[in-house]
């Protein structure tokens, strides 16, 4: 309701603004041509306040259909798309208009009663008159909605650029936290006592994983092939540190894997809170599980959740269903089923 009041009041003193200058200019060029018989100043003042509240009047009568008729003409005529047939309804629907307004104002004010003669005071010439007032006042509400929805987008794009840039940044934290830092350091010391190979092994993944970061931070999407390898590093990482008690398979199919795109990192994103949120050992190992159903791609593992995480924040899920809503029109779905936890990503056709 606010809003709605805060609109009308705008509009209402823009209206005022237009109405007064224009009948300004109106009554200036009609006494400057002998239609109007004035020779005091009171008088012309007089003269171009009645002529203002008469078009505040008209102007507020004709005002919210113009702006109704502007949006349709938005949505279904947008400007540098199809100009001309917006150009020719417009115009159309602005003469209709003033022909309207014109009847009406000179019913009212008795401007059809002959000043000098009746030719020049016709409703014909009325309606040229308040034709050329409604363009001038159309052009000057479209650029007055223009010029606000201007301001709106870029609102909008800095929101969403501030947004982006957090997200990111939470993608980053994600990867170079503290927890996962100090784990796979761990795990490293041991393999280089005990199995250099392995170690080694664990070094190119490790590398492999902040490359990847790195070079898709700022990418809204990714092949599904490059996050499907990144994946594999991920999980090898994990596995070295949980042994047996963490599984995993894959089976996608393969013109999924090169024809089709993800927002990088959300696959990371279900695979560490999986791992986060669910007991991982050895009598109860976590096995998860990456397929596609039609062109979505489900990963799925069974839900053995830990005690101290049975209330999550689910700002993970937060940051994946965000980034599609940016990129796309798909939503991501986490579904509890059966004694299994499941998050279908939505792909996107390269």
């Amino acid at each position: 309701m606010n809003k709605l009041f805060s609109k009308i009041k705008s509009l209402t003193g823009f209206l005022v603004c237009i109405s007064v200058i224009l009948q300004t200019g109106i009554v200036i060029h009609n006494i400057e041509t002998g239609d109007y018989l004035i020779t005091t100043t009171g008088a012309t003042l007089l003269h171009i306040a009645e002529r203002s509240l008469v078009g505040f009047i008209s102007s507020l009568i004709v005002a919210f259909p113009l702006v109704f008729l502007i949006q349709i003409l938005n949505r279904r005529y947008p400007w540098g798309n199809k100009t001309i047939k917006r150009l020719v309804v417009e115009v159309s629907g602005i003469i209709i208009v003033s022909l309207i307004i014109s009847l009406i104002v000179s019913l009212l004010i008795g401007i059809v009663k002959p000043v000098n003669n009746l030719a020049e005071h016709s409703i014909v010439r009325g309606t040229l008159i308040y034709s050329i007032t409604n363009l001038l006042f159309v052009a000057s509400i479209e650029g007055l909605l223009f010029y606000k929805e201007s301001r709106r987008l870029k609102q909008e794009a800095l929101k969403l650029r501030n947004e982006i840039a957090s997200i990111k940044l939470e993608i980053l934290k994600s990867q170079i936290n503290q927890h996962f830092m100090f784990n796979s350091l761990n795990v490293l010391s041991s393999l280089l006592r005990k199995d250099t190979e392995k170690a080694q092994r664990f070094i190119e993944e490790f590398s492999n994983i902040y490359r990847y970061v790195l070079d898709s931070i700022e990418q809204p999407l990714i092949s599904v092939e490059k996050e499907l390898r990144f994946v594999k590093s991920y999980i090898f990482l994990q596995q070295i540190r949980y042994g047996n008690s963490l599984s995993f398979s894959e089976n996608i199919s393969e013109d999924l894997i090169y024809n089709y795109m993800i927002p990088p990192l959300s696959l990371q994103v279900i695979l560490e809170n999986a791992i986060k949120h669910n007991i991982v050992n050895e009598e109860r190992p976590l096995h998860i599980e990456i397929f596609n159903v039609d062109d979505s791609l489900v990963v799925r593992n069974n839900f053995q959740p830990k005690i101290s995480n049975m209330h999550s924040s689910g700002l993970g899920q937060k940051n994946v269903k965000r980034r599609y809503e940016i990129i796309c029109d798909k939503t991501p779905d986490f579904i509890l089923e059966d004694s299994y936890y499941k998050a279908v990503l939505p792909l996107i056709q390269a």
